[in-house]
């Protein structure tokens, strides 16, 4: 049984201090924080889940910090330090001082670990002991136990009486009888932990009852509760009585028949999560090949243009864009960063090559595995491919001399303030590789890796048609 612990966002916020239209104000400290380095993320939506880096800031040497972050109304921020995500919920104009616990850094080789898990807390909110931050905290510090405690039961099939007391340790919950964001939070962390235990008929249909007649798409309490009911739902349909209806609307590529069918089936009733269920699966179902992609993209190009809301507009349109981004036969968003001379480098400046492109550090076996198999016949190709990596290390300067002092002499480039540039190619690990046509559009992202054959893919692209592209097709 697959079990998703739920990240929960909540859009009225108890805070002080607020004024409406600003800017986000944070401050805090933290035992041990000095000189330690914080990273600030947003939530891009509830489907894809990417964070967005917004800045980092470096802690003083007592442990303290400030900072101002953009704000649109309410949103979740991320806070990434050591082992530590602290998630936090913002409304704009309002300013939170923090408390954090002690400072536990990430072991050296759990730096470049792209599968490393921090770590989630809240931080504590000192200067307003009501903000809604601390009573989601004081809720999840008794939850999560018993969340996981029920889940590692239900996951060894060995249930007993022990799982309802456990459960009972949430009736008092919620505290604060005034506050609807925070009674639903509360209500659907409950209904997902009782999915989680029971599969009784009574339990699915109360959920469904609260989530088809509250689904608020402001609320992403919401919105998790939607992703654990109906994640794999499309499966249904496969063998179902509905099958034909749906393989048609799959077929097409058309959306309103396919929202006719998520309709007919009665599990949901509201449109606006019909069409957050349909996005929510295209998605899911766009990256494990169970869907002809061509048709997964026409579908969410409608919704983005037909949904019944902004905000599941808005989501296909993040969808749509993180898929069209990496298409064979699409460029490459451009870039401009320095090179060890400190002269502005563009992508545009290759045109007329083939480019490899990488991303790497000089303190990464991987990438100087990689590039050292790059390096024993990139000079071969050299009038017809450009060889291009971006400097991931933190200090160009040094990184580029250990790249130097290992033979690879091709052009390297700053990336010692990569986020945005690594948030927007989707880079998650080091190294990455993409190709580029003659003309900087895209043949392979990612592409395959020096040790996986990649000269023989290039000489049989270059023999074929030395003078045009051979993109890879999904």
């Amino acid at each position: 049984m697959k079990i998703n612990k739920p990240v929960i966002l909540l859009i009225l916020l108890l805070v002080s201090d607020c004024v409406k239209g600003q800017d986000v104000f944070l401050k805090g400290s933290g035992s041990g924080y000095a000189d330690a380095e914080l990273k600030f993320y947003s939530q891009t939506d509830p489907v894809t889940k990417r964070i967005k880096p917004l800045l980092r800031v470096k802690c003083g040497d007592t442990g303290s910090f400030s900072c101002v972050l953009p704000c649109n109304k309410s949103e979740i921020i991320f806070i990434n330090t050591g082992i530590f995500q602290f998630r936090l919920y913002v409304t704009e104009g309002c300013s939170y001082e923090l408390l954090f616990p002690n400072f536990v850094p990430k072991a050296g080789i759990e730096d470049q670990n792209p599968f490393f898990k921090e770590t989630e807390l809240m931080p504590e909110v000192i200067n307003n002991k009501q903000d809604i931050n601390n009573l989601i905290r004081d809720f999840d510090s008794e939850y999560d136990p018993v969340f996981n405690f029920v889940a590692d039961r239900v996951f060894r099939n060995y249930k007993n009486e022990d799982l309802q007391k456990e459960i009972s340790k949430l009736d008092k919950y919620p505290v604060v009888q005034d506050l609807p964001f925070y009674n639903s939070y509360v209500r659907c962390r409950k209904l997902m932990l009782n999915l989680v235990l029971s599969s009784a008929g009574a339990d699915k249909i109360k959920a469904l009852e609260f989530i088809n007649s509250n689904f608020d798409s402001g609320n992403q309490a919401h919105s998790d509760l939607a992703e654990q009911m109906f994640s794999g739902y499309f499966n249904n349909f496969l063998s179902g009585p509905l099958k034909d209806s749906f393989s048609r609307a799959i077929a097409t590529g058309s959306f309103s028949e396919l929202k006719t069918v998520i309709m007919r089936d009665g599990k949901i009733t509201n449109k606006e999560l019909a069409d957050f269920v349909i996005l929510l699966n295209l998605y899911a179902d766009y990256y494990n090949n169970s869907l002809p992609a061509e048709n997964v993209r026409k579908i969410i190009s409608l919704v983005r243009s037909q949904g019944e809301s902004g905000f599941v507009k808005n989501i296909a349109s993040v969808i749509l864009d993180k898929i069209n981004f990496s298409l064979a036969g699409n460029f490459l968003p451009d870039f401009s960063l320095s090179d060890n001379a400190g002269k502005l480098i563009s992508l545009k400046d290759f045109k007329g090559k083939y480019v490899l492109l990488s991303f790497a550090r000089s303190d990464n076996p991987p990438s100087l595995m990689e590039l050292g198999v790059i390096n024993t016949w990139q000079k071969k190709y050299s009038n017809d491919i450009q060889v291009v990596t971006v400097l991931a290390d933190n200090n160009f300067i040094s990184g580029l001399a250990k790249m130097k002092n290992s033979g690879f002499n091709w052009i390297f480039l700053n990336g010692s303030n990569r986020d945005y540039l690594e948030f927007v190619y989707d880079i998650k690990m080091y190294p990455s590789f993409i190709l580029l046509d003659r003309e900087g559009k895209i043949i392979a992202d990612p592409c395959s890796y020096p040790s996986e054959e990649l000269e023989l893919k290039i000489n049989k692209m270059l023999v074929a048609n030395p003078g045009h592209s051979v993109p890879e097709n999904r």
